[in-house]
């Protein structure tokens, strides 16, 4: 390696070594991250509750034909209104779907399910059970 090719090859290094070090500056500050809310700003999830069947019952007019919003695999959704005035979309499971699967722990799945918060999930705000009954409002 000659003298002019010995500088070259410096000169190329020292530029490459000062751009690596700007792009880690700029990676570095692009990539910082945001702070984060503290708990006291973040709304505070509250687990569903348990309605007894009568309130759901009358919150849906006894489940009347003219209430249902939507029909799927799991069951059937009913439009209803709480005693607060409070509208609800109210789903039915179908009891195959109860029975069958009787000993999961219904109550907690639905208390644990109701705390995820996600812009394309509806809450859960509450739950009612009975004997090969299941509700999820």
């Amino acid at each position: 390696m000659n003298l002019g090719e010995h500088i070259a090859y410096d000169i190329v290094m020292a530029i490459l070594s000062i751009s690596l070090i700007i792009l880690g500056i700029f990676l570095f500050f692009a990539c910082k991250k945001k702070p984060v809310e503290s708990e006291e700003t973040l709304p505070l999830k509250h687990s569903a509750r348990a309605y007894p069947l009568t309130v759901i019952d009358i919150a849906t007019n006894g489940f009347n034909h003219r209430r249902i919003i939507g029909k799927g695999r799991l069951g059937t959704v009913y439009a209803g209104k709480l005693e607060n005035e409070e509208l609800v979309a109210v789903k039915r499971i179908h009891s195959v779907l109860v029975l069958s699967n009787a000993g999961f722990g219904f109550s907690s799945v639905m208390k644990w399910l109701s705390l995820a918060q996600h812009p394309n999930v509806v809450p859960i705000i509450g739950f009612s059970e009975a004997p090969g009954i299941r509700y999820k409002s």
